[in-house]
């Protein structure tokens, strides 16, 4: 170990060193054999080092519940069916990521990076994780198998699965090769941190495996989460003929890329949309070729459903949902418009949201957005304010490009500075505009060091 006194290299105590050629075969919690060590029930062990492509790695005993802390660890170039994280059936573990640590795992073929099939696994901490699936893998999740239990809640965690060419790929998170994302009572469930998931070989970012769809619930409630499908598989959702499953946004900034011919979320190719909910987040979806942006894969007819009845922000590329019933609040951008659908009379941003350049914000007459404090609305295109805005955080905008007649309260718009002076977005603390010449919104330039108030 390399923190308690011991030479580099050196396992002993509750310390695993990958780098330890000649392991002892007991610590505190722990036993070595056949280059696998195994973690037992109750246990709390750290691991370190760098295993120097050898086979050691690591296993938590079936139906064992315990701790694991990652400190700078390496385990790959492992040979076929070799996870360097295998949680056997039942084992529930959860596994911290030490702060300003960068720590790398890979799997041989048809395994995963971690592998939880049948088991649960919380991830958490502020370090760095790096895992790999390969051939069928997950990067977290399923090695030719379900993906069990997953939970992340902090932490900045790279999930890919890699495809070599032979047999169908796994979902950057969630389901091995021929299974479902996360098996039939489990989750996938995000609540923080920055998180970036990549299928292959047919797989989706989040969710399911190559021919498999998402049997389970994905969750989203918070962090940063990208996930690319890879080709026909959805971002999030199903793999390669899988249907979307139930997926759940309620927070967070969310990025979900289909690869060619599968949803951003939803199914991949020839994949039902599966139900979808977003009542929170910043969320953008972008299908692949003649797929949703959020619904179904190419050649479905089957396209899910669309539920938005909260404070979400959607940039979705086409919605296959057109049903207006159950999209009762929230803020819907599409490719086919400029402009925005406003559902319902009031939304409260979750998180931060930026208006892309050629997109336009419309806050009907009646209706009212609020920027509440701690979050920022950065305008690059228009916002057409027929109804009120709350601005109770921070409003970044390009001089001219907010409009309307309809009324602003609270803290002054930030606009960058020596552009011309902005008019119009409505009066300020008034029912009624002023309109576009007469507008007295306040104006208060902090971009760059130059304070300007008018």
């Amino acid at each position: 170990m390399h923190d308690a006194g011991c030479g580099v290299g050196e396992s002993s105590g509750n310390i695993i060193d990958m780098a330890h050629t000649t392991p002892p075969e007991t610590g505190t919690g722990w036993t070595y054999a056949g280059n696998v060590y195994t973690i037992a029930a109750g246990a709390n062990v750290t691991v370190t080092g760098n295993n120097g492509g050898s086979q050691r790695r690591i296993a938590v005993a079936p139906g064992a519940t315990a701790s694991i802390t990652l400190k700078d660890a390496t385990i790959d170039v492992l040979t076929h069916a070799q996870s360097p994280l295998l949680l056997n059936t039942s084992a529930d573990v959860t596994l911290t990521l030490a702060g300003g640590t960068n720590n790398t795992l890979t799997a041989g073929v048809n395994s995963a990076g971690i592998q939880t099939t049948g088991a649960t696994l919380t991830i958490n901490g502020t370090g760095i994780l790096t895992a790999t699936g390969v051939r069928g893998g997950a990067g977290i999740g399923g090695g030719n198998g379900d993906g069990g239990k997953i939970t992340i809640t902090d932490g900045t965690v790279i999930a890919t699965s890699v495809s070599d060419g032979v047999g169908g790929g796994g979902a950057g998170i969630g389901g091995g090769y021929l299974t479902g994302g996360i098996g039939g009572s489990g989750t996938i469930k995000i609540t923080g941190g920055t998180v970036t998931a990549n299928g292959s070989g047919g797989g989706a970012g989040i969710g399911g495996s190559y021919l498999a769809g998402s049997d389970g619930t994905i969750e989203i409630t918070g962090g940063t989460v990208t996930a690319n499908g890879s080709n026909n598989g959805a971002g999030i959702g199903g793999g390669q003929i899988g249907s979307g499953g139930t997926i759940e946004i309620t927070g967070g900034t969310v990025t979900a890329t289909g690869g060619n011919n599968g949803a951003g979320i939803g199914g991949g190719i020839n994949g039902a949309g599966g139900t979808i909910k977003i009542t929170g987040g910043t969320v953008t979806a972008t299908g692949g070729s003649g797929a949703a942006g959020i619904g179904g894969g190419n050649g479905s007819i089957d396209g899910g459903k669309l539920t938005m009845n909260g404070n979400g922000v959607v940039f979705a590329s086409s919605v296959s949902d057109k049903d207006t019933e159950h999209k009762t609040s929230g803020i819907l951008f599409t490719d086919s418009s400029s402009s925005s659908t406003f559902y319902g009379n009031s939304v409260t941003l979750t998180d931060d949201v930026t208006i892309p350049a050629d997109k336009t914000l419309t806050i009907p007459n009646g209706a009212t957005l609020t920027v509440p404090e701690g979050k920022t609305l950065t305008n690059n295109g228009t916002i057409d304010n027929e109804g009120t805005i709350n601005n109770n955080g921070r409003i970044f905008s390009r001089a001219g490009g907010i409009t309307g007649s309809g009324t602003f309260n609270g803290n002054p718009v930030e606009y960058p500075p020596n552009d011309p002076t902005p008019t119009g977005g409505g009066s300020s603390g008034c029912s009624t505009g002023a309109g576009m010449a007469g507008a007295l919104i306040p104006v208060l330039a902090l971009w760059g060091t130059r304070r300007r108030r008018e």
